[in-house]
């Protein structure tokens, strides 16, 4: 890091560290997602340089963590991402029906229409896909995917994906792991396990998820919901000017969403390949995303408003060492000369939160709280 650029850093509060799952909206647990903000620090950073009322932008919103949260503090939420996983999380988490009554209406009616669907030519389905199912349980799977895809309900298909592939058995897969999706047949056999290989029933495991989710939950006012997109940052356009920017940009040379996520992936996008690159692996992709950032997003922050940008401080991961957080903020600055660099907060990224078993890749976060001159 470059202390020319970054002369004071301030370290996290102690508290980010804890956990807070037990005062966390349970909805922030709906499904997993690699590499996402905890909530605590989404509400600590929103409560701190936001005000009720404001407009808040999240154009990589990821799991939904920062629309979520703002939406929960009075806030209003423009949320985008590139992402269909990303965007299906948040809209689930912002669209969830109001009770556990209407959660289970809901999951009755959508599984009783997709029994009536035609069944898939498994030849059609990519070996990749059909060597984590027992047959029957990826036929239903399929049909109730597509039944809540038709009427765009975001809140049961992202249940369906939160209980996709794991080894316990309340999933559907066989044994596998839980976040990135690879089998576990070696560990657990067939022959020496073969209930793990038997089909897997969705109603009681969509109705046991379901009932998890709203012990003690409250959800989100929809009234805070200007608009969940799925779009990419280049592409984005706005109609009117934001209070704040608060959002996590992808970490270069960090994370592989797409390969991490290819199985939820391929249920929302049948295009989606086994494995798959990423973007942001290249500094230049990562470049042009700053740039369009800045032109698509960042010119519609209103004078005086701030811009918090979580970004990771170095990676050395592919035989190649970044500095993402220093790159993005020189960029920005060579855009918009007249940008305040308010407080640079450092965040140590414990082994819980990465992706990666050695503790590869990002080891700490920088949160960067910019304003836009008055």
């Amino acid at each position: 890091m470059s202390s020319q650029i970054f002369s004071h850093v301030e370290l996290a509060p102690s508290s980010w560290q804890q956990s807070a799952l037990q005062t966390d909206c349970k909805l922030h647990q709906l499904a997993p997602y690699i590499g996402k903000l905890k909530p605590n620090i989404a509400r600590h950073l929103l409560s701190n340089f936001t005000n009720r009322g404001d407009t808040i932008l999240d154009c990589f919103a990821g799991s939904g963590t920062i629309p979520l949260e703002a939406a929960l503090l009075g806030r209003k939420v423009l949320a985008f991402d590139s992402n269909p996983y990303a965007i299906n999380l948040t809209r689930a988490k912002l669209e969830a029906p109001r009770t556990l009554i209407l959660a289970n209406e809901r999951l009755k009616q959508t599984l009783d229409a997709s029994k009536r669907r035609m069944r898939y030519d498994e030849s059609q389905i990519p070996e990749w896909v059909r060597k984590f199912f027992h047959p029957e349980t990826l036929q239903n799977a399929l049909r109730f995917c597509d039944e809540c895809i038709e009427r765009s309900d975001n809140f049961l298909l992202a249940c369906l994906l939160s209980v996709l592939h794991h080894q316990r058995p309340g999933f559907l897969s066989y044994p596998s792991s839980h976040l990135v999706p690879y089998l576990r047949d070696r560990k657990y056999s067939r022959e020496e396990f073969p209930d793990m290989y038997t089909e897997r029933d969705l109603e009681p495991r969509l109705s046991a998820k379901i009932t998890r989710t709203y012990r003690d939950l409250e959800p989100a006012n929809r009234d805070n919901v200007i608009t969940i997109e799925q779009i990419s940052v280049e592409k984005l356009k706005l109609d009117r000017e934001v209070d704040a920017i608060v959002t996590s940009p992808p970490y270069m040379n960090a994370l592989d969403y797409i390969r991490d996520n290819r199985l939820r992936m391929w249920f929302l996008d049948r295009n989606t390949q086994n494995y798959s690159p990423e973007p942001t692996d290249k500094a230049n992709r990562f470049d042009d995303m700053t740039a369009a950032f800045a032109d698509n997003a960042f010119k519609f922050l209103r004078s005086g408003g701030r811009c918090i940008l979580v970004v990771g401080e170095t990676v050395s991961r592919k035989r190649m060492t970044s500095h993402p957080a220093e790159r993005l903020y020189q960029r920005l600055l060579k855009q918009h000369p007249d940008l305040r660099l308010e407080h640079v907060i450092q965040d140590n990224i414990p082994d819980v939160r990465r992706s990666r078993k050695s503790g590869a890749a990002t080891k700490r976060e920088l949160i960067l709280v910019l304003q836009k001159a008055g």
